[in-house]
């Protein structure tokens, strides 16, 4: 068994994070060629994107397409710069067999054509969606979306995203459990602002509403927190989106950029946790999108009205309307124009 499948649940909603801060502040920390090759080769590959590819094509008509038809009017910037990345966390419960595990977390991260910005759209778990039959397991209809994973793998969950948003998914990241204490640690920690007082009675910690530094420890008991939140799941997306910013900004203020020896020393702590898309290039992706900075991140949540019942539960009841046109502005790489007009989450207080 790889440790990916033995990495406790919520290690692995931790280590999704730090695959996205590894791309978001990865390219903006390396520097140098050298580095950025040395990063490449040092990083895990799987063939998830051929293996999405070779699954039978999902016949059932995309829910969203009419909107984001209608939304749209126009074709995708033909330029082919703009990225879609699939970051994903695994829930995998001790006990559990493979096929019972769950994707905990999903990100969608749009990098606009001209590589002035990054979207990062969560996925709740509990989003209800179509997953297309899969033989001896499901019959095919609309449920959770983390059950994609128990189905079906990384694979299924590309295929399932892909026709929920009508997005090519160019590249896929996941993490291994055992680098993300010591990569938090490294960089001192992170700071983050809470909104409210909470309680984890999981772990019986109390979080103070104000100003807290976390170090690795407790950045894996904040970010798994789910009950005794006011607003659940969707207060912990909260506070995924809003750690990954601390981390991604907190490397940049390390002054990383200009000291190869702390840039090595971060690159080849991140590296040993990756597992990529073997089409991944990360040293073309460090010269692509080499200008992001933290402050170019811009995070929102797959947008949901009330919720339906299904046959694994209570799930997310996604608005089509919202859906489409955050769909449209991510297919047409408009997504400026999105914000324009709408709130996004800074990343600066969570939950």
């Amino acid at each position: 068994m790889s440790r990916w499948k033995r990495m406790p649940r919520w290690g692995k909603v931790l280590t999704s994070l730090l695959a996205l801060a590894a791309l978001v502040a990865g390219p903006v920390a390396i520097a140098t060629g050298v580095i950025a090759y040395r990063f490449n080769d040092l990083i895990g590959r799987d063939d998830v994107l051929t293996e999405a590819a070779a699954l039978p094509a999902i016949t059932a008509k995309p829910e969203y397409q009419s909107w984001i038809r209608k939304s749209a009017g126009k074709a995708p910037k033909a330029d082919g710069t703009a990225r879609n990345l699939l970051i994903l966390g695994v829930d995998t419960r001790k006990g559990w067999s493979e096929g019972q595990s769950r994707s905990d977390t999903i990100m969608l991260v749009h990098v606009d054509g001209d590589g002035s910005n990054a979207s990062v759209v969560s996925i709740p778990r509990d989003s209800y969606v179509y997953i297309p039959p899969v033989a001896g397991k499901w019959a095919g209809g609309k449920t959770k979306v983390n059950a994609a994973y128990a189905w079906g793998g990384a694979p299924l969950v590309v295929q399932v995203v892909s026709h929920l948003t009508g997005l090519a998914i160019d590249h896929v990241v996941r993490v291994d459990f055992a680098g993300v204490r010591k990569i938090t640690d490294t960089v001192g920690g992170v700071d983050v602002t809470i909104a409210r007082t909470v309680h984890d009675k999981r772990t019986g910690v109390t979080f103070e509403a104000g100003e807290h530094h976390l170090d690795g420890k407790m950045a894996e008991v904040y970010v798994r927190q789910r009950y005794g939140l006011p607003n659940g799941d969707f207060d912990r997306v909260k506070r995924q989106q809003q750690y990954l910013h601390a981390l991604a900004s907190k490397v940049t203020s390390l002054g990383i950029v200009a000291n190869p020896m702390k840039m090595d020393a971060f690159v080849t702590a991140i590296a040993g946790s990756l597992v990529v898309d073997s089409g991944m290039n990360l040293a073309g992706m460090v010269r692509e999108f080499s200008g992001l900075r933290p402050a170019d991140l811009r995070f929102t949540t797959l947008p949901s009205h009330g919720y339906v019942r299904s046959a694994a539960g209570t799930a997310n009841k996604l608005s089509p309307q919202e859906c489409g046109e955050l769909f449209a502005a991510l297919y047409t790489d408009t997504m400026d124009d999105y914000f324009s007009s709408r709130p996004s989450f800074s990343g600066t207080s969570g939950a």
